[in-house]
Parts: C-alpha cells; structure tokens; sequence
C-alpha cells in the first residue's frame, strides 16, 4: 500500500500544474456521500446503502512537517479528515485520518486517504473487530469556486488485528462543499 502511494504521489507531482495560481490555501470542506457496500458480494444481505459526511480541513500538513515541503503544496496537499457513516443495515462507523490531494491541472484531483475508527455493525455481518481501517482513493473535478464533486473505492477491514477478517467494498460518490478559508 505505500508503495503504491508513494508511485501515486511521484505521478502526482511530475504530471501536475499549480494547484492555484494566488494562495495555497483551500477551504475547509464539509463532504457528503453516497456509496454501495460490499458492492462485489452476490450475497443480497450483506450489500447495502452507505451514507457518509466528512470535515476535511483545508489546511495542509505537508509544509508544516518541514519547510522542504514547503514547494510540494501548490501540487500535493496532506489534509486531517473526521468522518461518520451509517449503512442501510444500521452499521455505523466513526473515523479519522490523513487525506491526500494530488492535482492534476486546474481542475482534476486525486485524493488518497487513510483512516482509523469504531465500527458497530448493526444488522450487517461482522466484519471481525470493533476497530477497522479504511483506505480511499477518489478520482474528481475541482470547481473555480473550490466545490469538488469525486468518485470513490473503498476499502474497510480490521488490517489483520482478529482472525476474522473479510473486509468491506464500497463504491460511491461525493460532494464537497466548501466552508471557509
């Protein structure tokens, strides 16, 4: 997995154009979703709707970690994120983490984004643990006026900490609204 961040962030960074002309800066963003869980399974009963909505704060970790990365953030931007979801199943999930934003263009983006929450499974079949991690990857379309609207695959799994393991799938879209600089 971070080799294929680490290929991700190097195609990012050589394929990209300034992200924005007059600031680094974006928004904090508020960011709705709708998704399809376990979309690949054929079993009816464990498939479900997925409702989402995130806070991803606009400002970026990279150049405070290191003034080398300082230059990296007109291209790339490292963001914290919190977020809920509920399933049509009544599973509900509460997470957080580190998104990763890569622009291509003006207007293209690519956010790669890891996080760490509870999960309560609710009529869903258990997914192994209490504590699961899930991996995204979202393909979008950046507005001048900083709305984002993306697809999205994501993974949800335990990562190994129990022996049951069998992971969750989900396929959706978002919509981000910016709140603020």
């Amino acid at each position: 997995m971070r080799v294929m961040l680490s290929i991700v962030a190097a195609l990012l960074i050589a394929s990209a154009t300034p992200a924005q002309a007059a600031s680094n800066a974006q928004p904090n963003l508020l960011s709705f979703g709708l998704g399809y869980m376990n979309f690949n399974k054929s079993e009816s009963h464990k498939q479900s709707a997925d409702f989402r909505a995130e806070y991803r704060w606009g400002v970026s970790l990279l150049p405070k970690m290191s003034t080398w990365f300082s230059g990296w953030d007109r291209y790339v931007q490292l963001h914290p994120f919190v977020a809920g979801e509920v399933t049509s199943l009544g599973a509900l999930y509460g997470l957080g983490g580190l998104a990763f934003d890569g622009y291509i263009g003006r207007h293209i983006i690519v956010t790669w984004s890891e996080g760490v929450g509870l999960f309560y499974r609710g009529n869903m079949a258990p997914l192994g643990s209490f504590v699961e991690f899930r991996s995204q990857i979202e393909l979008g379309w950046r507005f001048k006026n900083e709305m984002r609207v993306t697809a999205q695959v994501s993974h949800i799994s335990n990562a190994g900490l129990t022996r049951r393991n069998p992971g969750a799938e989900i396929a959706g879209v978002y919509f981000h609204v910016p709140i603020g600089r």
